[in-house]
């Protein structure tokens, strides 16, 4: 019988970008005009992005998902000089001290995202391969350790520590789905919270970072001052909001108002009510995905649907836990709607890739 895509997914990501392509240019215009004279600038970079992303969104849809498994080997050594490139002072491209990415003409390429779907395709593979040694640490589950550590090592040079955790998070929840044995994921997470934990005391900027999280009153005016606004944004919204553009917080009060703090500006301008309709599309999205991996017949196709799904929503979730103050302050953008050229094509591969695959899943 003839299969369909899901529409259930197409809707809700057609639904998520439209919203964040109005929600950029309404957070980012008084800031581009200040800084570039052009109140659409970001508007125009992230029109030229989501171009880019709609074009690796259709490759996702129409190239059989299988083909992929068999150019993983060459997928993963261009990342990996990818990754090295970028910490190449005068190669990569270095904002705010951290160097994460590479300019391709007027588009600019951040490694670390590419990383995200490259490893779920890697671990996706090993899992449909290797099934039979996963219930050995030894033998099934630390080689997969040694290649992935060897690649968020080089992302954490950056530094991105935001991204090293979502990958992490993603490729346990992965392993443990895919029969490794609860002992070694629970090991494992134990070990990974014992690194973060190092890394966050080694640097500086992180124990500040982790310092304002448990109390951004204590310096109000530097290391707690970004989430203060992004809690007084929220505060302000009330139910309704202000109105669309009509945010107070956008006007250089809150920093990264159209990219990882996006969610707090919607807040302000939306109001609760219409958040919540943010969000339960968002619940939609994932629900799709995991009912795609659920319903697939083929083990790879099985692991790429949950690792591409568990991505995104572990994105989500990490996101508008730091707009709203439950973790320390990290640098994800929320997928669809803030502005970020890779995560935005990037997202939108990912889709095409569950798209392609529900093909399989649901017949009709």
């Amino acid at each position: 019988m003839k299969s369909q895509y899901d529409s259930y997914l197409s809707f809700c990501v057609l639904a998520l970008t439209l919203f964040g392509t109005v929600m950029i240019y309404s957070t980012s215009a008084v800031f581009a005009e200040m800084h570039f004279q052009d109140t659409s600038f970001f508007l125009k970079k992230h029109l030229l992005h989501l171009a880019v992303g709609v074009i690796a969104l259709f490759i996702g849809l129409r190239v059989n998902y299988h083909q992929w498994e068999k150019k993983i080997p060459w997928i993963m050594i261009i990342t990996l000089i990818l990754l090295v490139l970028v910490l190449i002072p005068g190669v990569g491209y270095e904002v705010k001290g951290a160097r994460r990415w590479l300019r391709f003409y007027m588009i600019g390429v951040q490694p670390a995202e590419i990383l995200k779907i490259v490893l779920i395709f890697y671990v996706a593979s090993y899992l449909n391969r290797k099934q039979e040694l996963l219930t050995s640490f030894f033998r099934g589950i630390s080689p997969n350790f040694i290649v992935i550590g060897t690649y968020l090592f080089l992302v954490l040079l950056q530094p991105d520590f935001g991204t090293v955790v979502l990958i992490s998070m993603t490729v346990l929840l992965m392993i443990y789905i895919g029969g490794g044995k609860p002992i070694h994921i629970f090991g494992s997470l134990i070990c990974v919270s014992m690194i973060a934990v190092f890394l966050i005391a080694s640097q500086a900027y992180r124990l500040r970072r982790f310092l304002a999280f448990l109390d951004p009153w204590d310096d109000p005016l530097d290391s707690g001052f970004q989430i203060i606004q992004s809690f007084i944004a929220l505060g302000t919204g009330g139910w309704f909001g202000r109105g669309l553009s009509q945010s107070l917080q956008k006007l250089f009060f809150l920093p990264d108002a159209h990219t990882d703090f996006i969610f707090a500006i919607i807040g302000e301008e939306m109001g609760f009510l219409r958040v919540c309709i943010l969000i339960l599309l968002f619940a939609v999205l994932i629900w799709r995905g995991y009912m795609i991996a659920w319903h697939v017949n083929n083990n790879f196709g099985k692991y790429l649907a949950f690792g591409i799904t568990t991505s995104i929503s572990l994105q989500i979730l990490l996101n508008l836990f730091v707009v709203t103050g439950l973790l320390p302050t990290k640098g994800l953008p929320l997928p669809f709607i803030s502005a970020g050229g890779t995560s935005l094509i990037t997202s939108l591969f990912m889709v095409g890739l569950l798209l392609n695959i529900s093909q399989e899943s649901f017949r009709h």
